[in-house]
């Protein structure tokens, strides 16, 4: 992949999740600044990433410690690798589990079947039915939880792979 130019909202984003890392006790391996591409891309307003901490603290998982962020998976689809990171797992009363997917952009849009991937990649990854999985957005700036309640399955996921 080529490099990327600097993007305001991709920089508030990754300061973001670097952030609710360090809050939650978990270090990072390798600061974003670190990499070759990224040194200069610190082009952010920071104004507008103090409001996103503030709207984060004013929300549900700001006194909610999460099992795990950044949680790396490899899942195969339809003979496809698909890897990734959640950004945070929590372990409910119940023995299910709550996975979240923080947004940070200033629209409430985002595209379930990336929840779906995650919803069974953790499933596989600790041994768990789907159906003991949630996957839920949060959309930082407006403090909205959505939870679609009508997730695809591996079956469904490696359809639309193949198609």
């Amino acid at each position: 992949p080529l490099p990327r130019p600097p993007s305001t909202a991709a920089r508030s984003g990754t300061d973001f999740h670097s952030w609710v890392e360090q809050r939650f006790g978990q270090q990072q391996l390798i600061d974003p600044d670190e990499l070759h591409d990224r040194a200069d891309a610190r082009v952010g307003d920071p104004a507008d990433f103090e409001a996103l901490v503030a709207a984060f603290e004013a929300g549900p998982f700001a006194d909610r410690a999460p099992h795990v962020v950044e949680a790396p998976f490899a899942l195969v689809l339809a003979g496809q690798v698909v890897r990734g990171r959640i950004d945070a797992v929590y372990a409910e009363a119940d023995g299910t589990w709550l996975l979240v997917d923080w947004k940070t952009g200033h629209g409430d849009v985002a595209d379930p079947w990336q929840l779906a991937v995650y919803r069974v990649a953790w499933a596989e990854l600790v041994g768990v039915e789907v159906d003991a999985v949630r996957a839920a957005f949060f959309f930082v700036r407006s403090g909205r939880l959505v939870e679609p309640s009508d997730l695809p399955d591996r079956a469904a996921l490696e359809a639309t792979v193949r198609a």
